[in-house]
C-alpha cells in the first residue's frame, strides 16, 4: 500500500503537550519510532484484523516553524522526512502551514504514483473538504489530532487514531494517560471522576485560603495561590470549567462569598458581622487593640469616633484624626485595605471615591501623616502604614526611600503631573532595589521591552518585544512614551530630533517601544545612583 504522510508539527505538538509533556517530547524527538508503528502495526481501514499490514510511506512531509521548533529538525531528517519550513508571516505568529499542506496533498493526489492512502496529522477542521476530495477519488484517509476535533472532520476520514492508542502503542508510554478531555478516545465514565476529584480539592483549598486570610482575598491572588497548591489545575482547563471565574461560579465552598464586581473573596461569617455592626460602632478589634492588649469597649469607641467627626470639620482633617487614633491603638502596621474599609465606614463622603484622588494610596499621600510611614511589601502589591516609633517595620518594606525614589522616577519627561501617583508608584513598587539589576538593559528585559531572539548559525532573528515581566508596568511606560511622541514634531531639542529620526526609520510603534526601553534604563540609573534626571547626560 502506497501511503503519503503529512504532519502539521506545531498543531500536533502543541495539542499533545497539553495532554502529555513526555508524549509531545517523544513525538518530536523520536519520529522514527512512531513511524515504524504506523507502517507495521496500524490497521488498514476497512480490512480484517488478521490482514497483514504492508504499508510503504513514500511521501513524508513535516511542516515546521523554524523560528519556534528548529531544534526538532534533525530527528525528522534522520527519519526520512522532508522538512517544509513555514516561518511566521504575521505579527501574531500565523504561518502558511495550512496552504502548503493542501497544495502538497493535491499534488500527491494527481501524481502518477497513485497513492492509496493519505495520513494527515492535524486537528484543523479546515481540512474537511480536502478529506472529502480524497474520498471522491477513492483514496483512504487516516487522521490524528491531539485535541478536540469537529464531527464533520472525523466523518470525512476513514479512520481516526485516538490519543490513548497513539501514546500507548506508537510512543510506548504505557503509564501515561491523557489529562484533558477531548472528543476522541476518552471514556466519559473515567474522565468525570478525575475532574470531580480535582474540583473537590480546589473547593477545599479555596475555602481554607479564604478563611485563613486576615482580609478579603483578591481573586487574582486566590488564583495564584490555588495554582501553587494544585499545579495541574490550570493545565486541566480549571477542572473542566474553562476559566478560573467559571470554576468559582460552579463551586460553592462553605462559608465563602465571591464578589465578582470587585474581584474579592470574603469570609461570610466575618462579612455578616461587619454588616450587622451599627454605623457608629467601633472599628475592628485590630484597630482598637491597645498596646497593653486590652480592647476598647464598643460603646466608648463609638462615642469617641462620633466626637472626632463634628459637622463642618474638613474631610481631610477628619481622616487624619481617625487614622492617628487607629494607629495609636494598633499593635502592628495596618494594611491599606483595612484603612480604606474603615475610612469609608466612618466618613460618608469617601464612600463614593477618595476625594478626587485615583486610589487610596494617592489620597493618603497628600494627607499630613508624619511621622507615620507607608511601605510596600516584597510582593509589590501590599501596602501598609506604620509608626516607626511604636512598630517594627514589616519584613520586606521598602522604607522611607519609597517617596524619594518615586520623586526621582517622576522627573522623567514621560512620568509627570497627573501620572505621577500611578506610574511612579508602580515603578518603585515593582522594581524595589534597582541595584539588583546588573545594568539598564537587564531591567528593560525584565519588564519585557526588548525584542525576542531566535538566532543560530550566525544569523540574528529579532522578533517583537518579549512581553515578559510586569505587563502593567510595561503598559504604563509604553503609554507614557506614546504621549511624548505626540509632541516631538514641534520640538527642536536633541531628544525630540532623535525620536523624529527614529519614527522616520522604523515607524511610530517601534519608536514608542524604543523610548519606553530608554526610559526604563534611565530609571535604573536614577534609582541606583540616587540622582536626578539630567537631560544633558542622556545620550541620544
Amino acid at each position: 500500500m502506497k501511503t503519503a504522510l503529512f504532519v502539521d508539527f506545531e498543531n500536533v505538538y502543541s495539542g499533545l503537550r497539553r495532554i502529555s509533556t513526555q508524549g509531545a517530547d517523544r513525538l518530536a524527538r523520536q519520529p522514527a519510532k512512531w513511524l515504524r508503528w504506523l507502517t507495521d502495526n496500524l490497521p488498514v481501514p476497512g480490512a480484517d484484523a488478521d490482514t497483514p499490514v504492508n504499508r510503504r510511506v513514500l511521501v513524508r512531509r513535516c511542516y515546521l516553524n523554524p523560528v519556534m521548533f528548529n531544534q526538532f529538525r534533525r530527528p525528522f531528517h534522520e527519519a526520512g522526512f522532508e522538512i517544509v519550513d513555514c516561518p511566521p508571516t504575521t505579527a501574531s505568529g500565523k504561518t502558511s502551514t495550512d496552504i502548503h499542506l493542501v497544495l502538497d496533498t493535491i499534488d500527491a493526489l494527481q501524481d502518477a504514483t497513485h497513492f492509496d492512502e493519505f495520513v494527515v496529522f492535524s486537528a484543523d477542521a479546515d481540512f474537511s473538504p480536502l478529506l472529502r476530495r480524497f474520498r471522491r477519488h477513492d483514496r483512504r484517509t487516516i487522521i490524528f489530532a491531539a485535541g478536540a476535533m469537529s464531527e464533520s472532520y472525523k466523518a470525512a476520514a476513514d479512520a481516526v487514531i485516538d490519543i490513548p492508542t497513539f501514546l500507548r502503542e506508537a510512543l510506548q508510554l504505557v503509564e501515561e494517560e491523557p489529562e484533558l478531555e477531548t472528543d476522541q478516545g476518552f471514556d466519559a465514565g473515567t474522565q468525570a471522576p478525575r475532574l470531580g476529584e480535582l474540583r473537590k480539592k480546589a473547593e477545599a483549598s479555596i475555602r481554607r485560603l479564604v478563611l485563613e486570610a486576615a482580609d478579603p482575598l483578591a481573586l487574582p491572588r486566590l488564583a495564584q495561590l490555588l495554582q501553587r497548591e494544585l499545579p495541574g489545575l490550570k493545565d486541566a482547563q480549571w477542572a473542566g470549567a474553562g476559566s478560573f471565574g467559571a470554576l468559582l461560579r460552579q463551586l460553592s465552598p462553605a462559608g465563602v462569598v465571591f464578589d465578582f464586581k470587585d474581584d474579592l473573596a470574603f469570609d461570610q461569617v466575618r462579612r455578616d458581622k461587619a454588616s450587622a455592626r451599627p454605623a457608629n460602632a467601633s472599628p475592628p478589634p485590630l484597630l482598637l487593640t491597645t498596646p497593653e492588649g486590652a480592647t476598647t469597649p464598643a460603646s466608648a469607641a463609638g462615642a469617641q469616633q462620633a466626637a472626632a467627626t463634628p459637622s463642618g470639620e474638613p474631610l481631610d482633617d477628619a481622616a487624619v484624626r481617625l487614622i492617628r487614633q487607629w494607629m495609636a491603638a494598633a499593635q502592628r502596621p495596618l494594611h491599606f485595605s483595612t484603612l480604606g474599609t474603615e475610612l469609608r465606614k466612618a466618613l460618608a463622603p469617601l464612600a463614593d471615591g477618595w476625594s478626587g484622588a485615583p486610589t487610596l494610596a494617592a489620597y493618603l499621600q497628600r494627607l499630613p501623616l508624619e511621622p507615620l510611614m507607608r511601605g510596600t511589601l516584597e510582593d509589590g502589591s501590599t501596602f501598609v502604614l506604620y509608626d516607626p516609633e511604636r512598630h517594627q517595620a514589616p519584613a520586606g518594606v521598602v522604607g522611607d526611600t519609597l517617596v524619594s525614589a518615586m520623586l526621582r522616577a517622576a522627573e522623567l519627561p514621560a512620568i509627570r503631573a497627573q501620572d505621577f501617583a500611578i506610574t511612579a508608584t508602580a515603578i518603585v513598587a515593582a522594581v524595589g532595589d534597582a541595584k539588583a539589576f546588573k545594568n539598564g538593559r537587564h531591567l528593560a528585559a525584565w519588564i519585557g521591552l526588548v525584542p525576542r531572539q531566535h538566532s543560530s548559525g550566525g544569523k540574528n532573528r529579532l522578533l517583537g518585544i518579549s512581553k515578559r515581566g510586569d505587563s502593567y508596568l510595561r503598559t504604563l511606560l509604553i503609554h507614557g512614551a506614546r504621549s511624548v511622541l505626540i509632541h516631538v514634531a514641534c520640538k527642536p531639542d536633541a531628544r525630540s530630533r532623535w525620536l523624529q529620526e527614529l519614527i522616520a526609520r522604523h515607524g511610530y510603534n517601534r519608536a514608542t517601544v524604543a523610548l519606553a526601553n530608554k526610559n526604563a534604563r534611565v530609571i535604573k540609573a536614577m534609582l541606583s545612583h540616587e540622582t536626578k534626571y539630567w537631560p544633558a547626560m542622556v545620550a541620544m
